[in-house]
């Protein structure tokens, strides 16, 4: 026959302060699941606006040339400096 083995319980103060510290834990937790779900938000978003943007800027090089370049404080537009061309040594 098995002896009965007597329950060891924690002080009740102990107890408190575990439960406290695991219900801690588990909200930290949640955010930082909210956190993600908030970032994926934000990536979504400006992939959606980069791809707007090229569609805008697609439509401004027809009007304005592939060369124009934009002043966005001012709506100024001018010419792209062109870079030099090296010349080939022989």
């Amino acid at each position: 026959m098995k002896k009965a083995t007597k329950k060891v319980k924690i002080e009740e103060t102990e107890l408190l302060k575990i439960q406290s510290m695991m219900n801690a834990f588990n909200q930290l937790k949640m955010q930082l699941g909210d956190i993600e779900l908030s970032k994926t938000t934000v990536i979504e978003n400006i992939n959606k606006l980069k791809a707007d943007y090229m569609i805008v800027e697609k439509d401004l090089a027809k009007v304005y040339g592939a060369d124009a370049q934009i002043d966005v404080k001012t709506g100024e537009v001018s010419e792209k400096a062109k870079e030099p061309k090296l010349e080939k040594i022989k």
